[in-house]
């Protein structure tokens, strides 16, 4: 349409014959297109509503995304240019517009109606009618809007067509990769595709082609399930395919008429040698890329003379998004794992030394600098143990002789001073047993001192011994009654013992009462690893953390080392004894904790990695022969 002003003003309503009405009834029931069906329904529209002069139905276009005419009322050539600035309000404010415009030469108005489809804007009806009062003009919007309703069933039968044609393209593109996923080796699996898009697009011929370290190769061909290699002809698939490769866009050709020299001179490229060599009237290849990476061609044949349609492209399009996927899958799991690891070798080079992937450089010089720093700093290498703490004189306190307990005074845990009674023990049958020996010593000394005022060597031997025996008997009866009394031979701490519900009970001679330990001289019992007890010589410094003082660790240093080793959890420990240089007032026998002996500077990376070298060394000397 032309930007100027109108020159005519009104237009009568014209006559219709019986046959035009018809063939616009036809032309709206049965549209050859969209823009036949807007004709014909603008025209039943404006003859419908009173006083209508012109009438425009503008439609968004696909390709300027802009709004354009697509049709007029009536046809007869106007210029209706002055009905775009009520149609941009009806698309600006998404509603109906009415507007009386100025300097016209009747009393004329103009009224937009736009045309929304779920919430977009798709085009707008534009009419010119005569003036009227407000309520036959709210008629004519209420009419207009009835009437839009066939626009709105267009555009929704346009998108409903649309869906369709997409559903069924998804569909047979999934049946192709169903095909592709099928059990089977890559090479019949692409075979089974070529076939599959040739009967789909009616090609004369499909062929692929796979893309491996930048090298493209023929993989299959549709209808020929073996093939020469280093044909001609595979030479010339080659090089049709690398054109798609090089460009990584899909490369149509269309073989030009035979009177057309300068088409055929302009288009001597692999697509039209291939061409000239098979009687092909169309080619197309489609690259299979996945994300960046190519990773192979498809490249379609016909012998008949039309061309590829934009549906079929859309197509390819479709099957050339999801293909790579699987082809890429199935080339994988058919590979080795030499060439597996070739790949990820490649890969990892490509992120250390090639363009962009910073964290991965990043990460790299670090972790070189770390084994640098590992290989060349020395420290102080340290040999850890379970640590127990125990008395360095232990003494037993053991009932000398069988009797009974009356009571306890103390258990493990208390501390205890030397002479301090550590429990009694029954005395009764101790103390009969002492005045039967006192009588009995009583009386043979009376008998002997009469034998020597008679003069009576015989009896007095006789008597003189039995005097002995009794008092003997007694000495013994009295120094039990005076062992009665257990007590600490020394100031220290009951390790052990706790006769508290033992009393009243029996207790044979030699049984274990308590245990007592010193206060202030301990011993230091380290369980070192066999592993690690080359490292551990006499002398060696180290500190000690006891659980249960957490604190400033102790320094210990190596007394003795016991050359016998003991099993405990599948493991071999050396018992290594140590010394403190200084004791904790809190220290008690039996505490444990963890005792660290410094045995020399190592190397950081001999210290984080040699229990790892030492059971390979083990593992190896154990396998081979």
């Amino acid at each position: 349409m032309a930007l100027s002003s109108p020159e005519q003003n009104h237009k009568s309503v014209e006559i219709w014959s019986v046959e035009e009405d018809a063939e616009i009834w036809r032309a709206f029931s049965e549209p050859d297109s969209d823009n036949q069906f807007c004709q014909a329904w603008l025209a039943l529209l404006c003859r419908q509503l009173s006083g209508i002069t012109a009438g425009v139905v503008l439609l968004q276009s696909a390709e300027t995304n802009t709004f354009l005419p697509v049709t007029v009322w009536p046809e007869v050539p106007r210029d209706l240019s002055f009905l775009g600035k009520v149609a941009e309000r009806a698309l600006i404010e998404g509603r109906g517009v009415v507007h009386h415009p100025e300097q016209m030469p009747e009393e004329l108005i103009h009224v937009a109606y736009p045309v929304e489809v779920s919430n977009r804007m798709v085009g707008a009806v534009v009419l010119e009618a005569s003036s009227r009062s407000e309520s036959e003009v709210h008629a004519l919007l209420r009419q207009l809007h009835w009437g839009v309703a066939w626009l709105h069933d267009l555009f929704n039968r346009r998108e409903l067509k649309k869906l369709e044609g997409k559903s069924e393209r998804i569909g047979s593109v999934m049946e192709v990769l169903a095909t592709a996923l099928r059990r089977g080796r890559l090479q019949q699996t692409l075979f089974d595709i070529a076939n599959h898009v040739g009967r789909q697009l009616q090609c004369s011929r499909v062929s692929v082609g796979l893309i491996t370290d930048g090298k493209l190769r023929v993989a299959a061909l549709s209808h020929a399930a073996w093939f020469e290699k280093n044909a001609s002809i595979m030479k010339l698939y080659a090089a049709v395919m690398e054109e798609a490769f090089d460009k990584l866009e899909p490369i149509a050709y269309q073989q030009p008429a035979e009177d057309d020299s300068v088409s055929v001179v302009l288009h001597d490229n692999a697509h039209a040698r291939l061409a000239r060599e098979n009687g092909a009237q169309s080619i197309l290849s489609v690259p299979l890329q996945l994300g960046a990476e190519c990773v192979g061609v498809l490249t379609l044949e016909r012998k008949e003379s039309s061309a590829f349609t934009e549906t079929e492209r859309a197509w390819l399009d479709t099957l050339a998004s999801l293909l790579p996927a699987v082809i890429e899958q199935k080339r994988s799991a058919e590979r080795g794992y030499i060439d597996h690891f070739q790949d990820d070798f490649r890969k990892l080079l490509e992120r250390l030394f090639g363009p962009r992937h910073l964290i991965w450089k990043f990460s790299a010089s670090l972790l070189m600098a770390t084994l640098m720093l590992m290989a060349l700093v020395n420290i102080n290498y340290r040999v850890s143990a379970k640590t127990v703490i125990e008395g360095e004189v232990q003494l037993d306190a053991v009932a000398p002789f069988e009797s009974f307990v009356v009571a306890s005074y103390v258990r493990a845990g208390d501390t205890v001073k030397a002479g301090q009674v550590l429990c009694l023990l029954d005395d009764r049958d101790l103390k009969l047993e002492q005045q039967k020996w006192q009588s009995e010593f009583e009386q043979h000394s009376r008998k002997l001192r009469e034998a020597m005022a008679n003069h009576e060597m015989s009896d007095f031997q006789v008597l003189s011994a039995q005097v002995q025996q009794s008092e003997a008997q007694l000495a013994l009866v009295t120094d039990r009654i005076d062992r009665v009394r257990i007590t600490a031979p020394f100031d220290g701490i009951v390790i052990s013992g706790d006769l508290s519900q033992l009393i009243g009970s029996p207790v044979e001679q030699g049984k274990q009462l308590f245990k007592i330990a010193p206060l202030e001289a301990y011993r230091v019992i380290l369980q070192v690893d066999e592993r690690e007890m080359r490292h551990v010589k006499l002398g060696q410094r180290g500190k000690l953390m006891i659980s249960g003082i957490v604190g400033d660790p102790i320094p210990l240093s190596v007394s003795k080392i016991t050359p016998m080793a003991t099993a405990n959890d599948g493991h071999n420990f050396f018992r290594v004894e140590a010394s403190l240089d200084q004791v904790p007032a809190n220290l008690r026998p039996g505490m444990e904790g963890v005792g660290k002996i410094s045995v020399g500077e190592r190397r950081l990376w001999w210290v984080m990695t040699h229990s790892f070298t030492d059971w390979l060394r083990l593992s190896l000397w154990n396998w081979l022969p």
